[in-house]
């Protein structure tokens, strides 16, 4: 692949939707020779994933407004607004909003995981969040989720 600069920032075309949350797909593998991928999002309480591994990649977060606390391994870090968090592979995490909303740029190394959010995600023309969901998830979106994370190197807790 050769290699060229670019420019990005969250257009509708870029950009999907979760219950709870909206991802601006900045930098992906294709546009970075699978080196690494960028996304900014803005999740709100009650949207965070179960505990986790990732097998392939590093997750990295830089929170640019409100707090998360993290819990990776043993470790406990409670995050804010400037703060990096590096979540080696290989390392059991989850994460808690402490805020009511927060917005963070994830960067993972190297690209390949941001495929998959984009696949379980909507199309986002008003660049809005999906509404959060007031219930669980019914079953089978649960497996289909935990399935389809294990094809990319992650496993559920």
């Amino acid at each position: 692949m050769e290699k060229t600069a670019f420019l990005s920032n969250g257009t509708p075309e870029n950009s999907r939707a979760i219950p709870g949350a909206l991802f601006h797909f900045l930098a992906s593998g294709q546009e970075t020779n699978d080196s690494f991928s960028l996304i900014y999002i803005e999740v709100y309480k009650g949207n965070e994933p179960p505990a986790h591994t990732h097998q392939r990649e590093d997750e990295n977060y830089y929170i640019l407004e409100g707090s998360i606390r993290f819990w990776i391994g043993d470790k406990i870090i409670d995050a804010k607004a400037g703060d990096f968090i590096h979540l080696p592979k290989g390392i059991p995490h989850k994460f808690e909003l402490q805020s009511d909303r927060v917005k963070e740029l994830m960067w993972m190394t190297p690209s390949g995981l941001e495929k998959w959010f984009w696949d379980n995600s909507a199309p986002a023309p008003n660049m809005q969040p999906l509404p959060v969901a007031t219930q669980p998830p019914p079953p089978e979106v649960i497996s289909h989720f935990v399935q389809s994370l294990s094809e990319y190197g992650v496993e559920m807790v």
